[in-house]
């Protein structure tokens, strides 16, 4: 059986001897940690790049490398389907920038998903999540437009969509169906979730319906980083 690589042994190494840096807080130089475990830089970076790819590190270009804190998403039919009460939940304070609302017509796919006839109108609406003013996810609803009229008119910039549509237009979200997967996100959201490159994201689609009257109100694609979120989907009783 061959030895375990040296990298290997050190990323353990790093993480064991700086357990008590709180999360976000800046590990100490590349040329410091060769100076504490006498090792060249080139091991180092092997160390931190794999300690990088379990998500307990954040390379900040410019910045340094940091102690990454993962929160808990949990999916359940039997949860609100609210991005704010989830990560609340899970222990974290975010905060939700949304775009102006859009009307636009709904695309062949759009209109199949949410059960839209020929030349329906939809509303599309743009968010990006933050979690101590940093981007950890991004959001694309599409909502047919007859369900949420003025919708532009009653959700603030910071306003929460999950809670408009139970005060104001009285409807009570609930998932219908929801779909996880890891998938390299576009340029656009890369840059905005401030990664390096196009590395796999958590990619969530769903769909949300009223659970009362069983009409379909929004079709969401979610990016969500890895780095961030330890994503938990629950079926059934455990």
């Amino acid at each position: 059986m061959q030895s375990e690589p040296i990298y290997l042994k050190l990323s353990e190494q790093i993480m064991e001897q700086f357990s008590d840096v709180p999360a976000n807080r800046a590990l100490p130089s590349e040329h410091d940690l060769g100076n504490i475990f006498g090792v060249n830089r080139q091991t180092i970076r092997a160390a931190l790049d794999e300690l990088e790819r379990r998500w307990l590190i954040r390379k900040v270009k410019g910045s340094g490398t940091f102690r990454t804190q993962r929160f808990e998403y949990r999916i359940s039919r039997d949860l609100a389907p609210s991005f704010t009460q989830t990560v609340r939940a899970a222990g974290a304070d975010p905060r939700t920038i949304n775009s102006k609302p859009v009307i636009r017509q709904a695309s062949p796919e759009e209109r199949d998903i949410l059960g839209l006839e020929a030349g329906s109108k939809v509303t599309v609406l743009e968010r990006v999540r933050y979690i101590d003013d940093m981007p950890v996810s991004t959001a694309i609803s599409v909502l047919p437009s007859a369900a949420v009229p003025r919708l532009a008119a009653v959700l603030s910039v910071d306003g929460s969509l999950d809670g408009v549509l139970r005060r104001h237009y009285g409807y009570f979200p609930h998932r219908q169906w929801s779909q996880s997967r890891l998938s390299s996100p576009p340029n656009e959201i890369s840059e905005t979730l401030g990664l390096r490159g196009r590395p796999p994201q958590i990619l969530l689609r769903g769909l949300i319906s009223c659970s009362e009257s069983g009409k379909k109100l929004e079709y969401v694609e979610s990016y969500l980083r890895p780095d961030v979120f330890d994503v938990v989907t629950e079926l059934g009783q455990c």
